[in-house]
């Protein structure tokens, strides 16, 4: 059973111009322990997607979804309190650029200890108020710890503008396991920092995936940095879910030509004997949301499309990979010329 089952999810947004579709029937499944890496060109909805997970909406957003279980509760038979209180006891979300995300007004300890659940320090201690204290900055120094931080007394007493990029990050992965959350969300977690944070931070991620059975949706275009560490990968492009499958049968023979551009890419960038002006990149540009082909999305920068790919191509399973494609590619056309 999926600890997170989702179909059929559609984000929608209210314009001057009208209701724009940007995520447009996508289904994510995530089991206990796993990573799923979520991954696809800026603006194709990735970040609505962890949103609409977190159910974090503005007064101009709409979500639709035909199926949303959590740890098998079905959260659409509930109240919005009561589906509330459910995500906010399961789930936390790391959102992009840490420093902005942090207080600049509190000392890392003080949004460590509003963050810390009640329950885990003072659960028969209520009338010992040093003992809470004392506890309350155990419980905030295993979690920096935990969370890779040798020199807590720096941290905990500095603010975030005092700290790098990397510490902030840290620090505000820490703040989401505090709750001990079945589910960690994050939103570009390693995009500011240098290749040996990155390493250090996905790393991090793996230890409480592995360690506490947390269930990981990251998202990322890095796709090299993460190659080593996701499960799965997603691949998203014009709200859609082109492909998606165990990182080994994605990276081995993708099926979408998409997911095929970005993977060839990525290895032209990894090879030191590459030479750089010879990086294959996609022709074309991002389809304009409101004014989206009725076909195939991708269809406009495809070199394989015909004229069947004027219809929206259904969604296709095969092994252990979906996509959505007429013409998906043959084994071993990755390392092909054609």
């Amino acid at each position: 059973m999926a600890l997170l089952d989702i179909r059929n999810l559609t984000v929608k947004i209210k314009t001057d111009e009208g209701i724009i579709t940007i995520v447009d029937r996508i289904s994510l499944t995530i089991n206990a322990g796993k990573i799923l890496a979520l991954a696809g060109a800026s603006g194709s909805g990735k970040s609505l997607v962890m949103q609409a997970i977190m159910m974090l909406r503005k007064d101009n957003v709409i979500y639709y979804a035909d199926r949303f279980k959590l740890d098998e509760t079905d959260l659409l038979k509930l109240s919005s309190h009561q589906r509330r209180r459910i995500i906010g006891e399961n789930t936390s979300f790391v959102m992009q650029e840490p420093k902005r995300s942090l207080d600049p007004s509190l000392k890392i300890k003080a949004q460590l200890y509003e963050v810390m659940p009640k329950i885990k320090w003072y659960r028969f201690f209520t009338r010992i108020k040093n003992f809470i204290k004392n506890t309350k900055k155990q419980t905030a120094v295993a979690l920096l710890h935990r969370s890779g931080i040798k020199d807590h007394r720096k941290i905990m007493n500095s603010y975030p503008s005092q700290l790098s990029d990397v510490e902030c990050q840290k620090v505000m992965i820490a703040m989401a396991v505090a709750s001990e959350p079945k589910i960690l969300l994050l939103d570009e977690p390693i995009v500011n920092l240098e290749i040996a944070s990155r390493f250090q931070v996905l790393k991090l991620l793996d230890k409480y995936s592995k360690n506490d059975h947390t269930a990981i949706i990251i998202i990322s275009n890095d796709i090299a940095s993460i190659y080593n560490f996701a499960d799965e990968f997603a691949f998203m492009y014009a709200g859609q879910i082109v492909e998606r499958g165990s990182r080994d049968q994605i990276f081995k023979n993708p099926r979408h030509p998409y997911t095929a551009s970005l993977i060839r890419s990525m290895m032209a960038l990894s090879d030191p004997g590459q030479n750089k002006k010879f990086i294959p990149v996609l022709k074309g540009k991002h389809p304009d949301y409101k004014h989206m082909p009725i076909g195939c999305r991708f269809g406009a920068r495809c070199r394989y499309a015909k004229r069947i790919c004027n219809k929206m191509p259904d969604i296709t399973m095969s092994k252990n990979c979906q996509y959505r494609c007429h013409f998906p590619l043959p084994d071993g056309a990755l390392n092909s010329d054609d």
